[in-house]
């Protein structure tokens, strides 16, 4: 991708020896985060970007948080990961947004919770080379999984894979859509291969947990598979599921399992409030509408929470979900 130079939108440039101690760890965070979230920004797992912002006069390089002070001082303000990565991801929109192919900004989109925009785009946009070019189709794939579009998703996967078989990337979004409805063989079939491709055959291997799931680690970087895998293993400590959902955060199906992961684990207020969360941000989502109904009910929130349970109520009774 090249090296991407920021444009500094300031001309005054305080000197470091008059920051204190703490913003002076911000500003280092702040810089750290934009780059490594770059590679996720361009749908390039692993990949070396060198990024700077740079003085609009001088060209000298500069902190990012003297580029772009308003969007540093939000960002001091997040803690959560998905959140300030949001935040990022609008300043790269201003600075490289219009050199990225169709499908990255699809991905773009479905990465930072707003599929629907992502369906938007890929509908209004698509030319005829977009057509050609698998990546396209899964990023469009993936859209259409995260908004449960099941069967749509199904055939993009399918699209994809007729323009190369061999895509990591397809049978990754495929084996997911597989899963969630219901073939569970043919799923667990295609994460096998991905898993016997991606790593060492010859050697033994400590893997950590970050690089199989993680988006940097390019392997099985997939929610549904995650899921799978942290169930599975019960003596998993609450802080990788803390870090998992951050990483999945776009995915309404994780962050619904890992609520009901609080649930089970005593923490049901908790666990209530993150289901509410999601049912409003992705309503589209069966599992953490339905749910967020009953335990309205069931905690005897009745009437305390009249105005959320009217909505929960609307929405199924629309798609007439029970």
């Amino acid at each position: 991708m090249g090296i991407f130079d920021f444009l500094k939108n300031r001309k005054d440039k305080p000197e470091s020896n008059q920051l204190d101690l703490q913003l002076q760890v911000e500003i280092d965070s702040f810089e750290n985060e934009i780059i490594a979230t770059t590679a996720r920004y361009i749908s390039q797992p692993g990949v070396q970007v060198n990024i700077r912002a740079r003085h609009t006069e001088t060209n000298e390089v500069i902190p990012f948080a003297v580029g772009f002070p308003e969007q540093f001082n939000e960002w001091k303000t997040v803690k959560s990961l998905a959140d300030r990565r949001g935040i990022i991801y609008r300043l790269l929109d201003s600075q490289i947004g219009n050199q990225l192919a169709l499908w990255q900004v699809i991905e773009r989109f479905n990465d930072d919770r707003y599929p629907q925009r992502a369906l938007q785009i890929a509908t209004e946009h698509k030319q005829e080379a977009d057509e050609q070019d698998p990546n396209f189709w899964n990023a469009l794939a993936r859209t259409n999984f995260i908004l449960t579009y099941y069967e749509e998703a199904e055939r993009n996967c399918q699209k994809a894979l007729g323009l190369d078989s061999t895509s990591i990337r397809s049978k990754r979004i495929l084996a997911d859509t597989l899963h969630v409805m219901g073939n569970h063989d043919k799923a667990h079939e295609l994460y096998q291969e991905i898993l016997a491709e991606k790593l060492p055959k010859d050697q033994p291997m400590s893997l950590p947990l970050q690089d199989l799931l993680g988006f940097d680690g390019d392997i099985v970087n997939s929610p549904i598979y995650a899921i799978g895998w942290l169930k599975s293993d019960k003596n998993v400590k609450p802080e990788v599921w803390d870090w998992a959902v951050e990483e999945f955060y776009y995915s309404p199906h994780f962050r619904t399992e890992h609520a009901f992961y609080l649930i089970q684990n005593n923490e049901v207020m908790k666990g209530f409030a993150k289901l509410l969360h999601v049912s409003k941000e992705m309503p589209w989502f069966k599992d953490a509408v339905v749910n967020s109904y009953h335990i309205i009910d069931q905690l005897g929130l009745s009437d305390k929470m009249e105005d959320e349970r009217a909505r929960l109520k609307g929405i199924m009774d629309k798609q007439n979900w029970k």
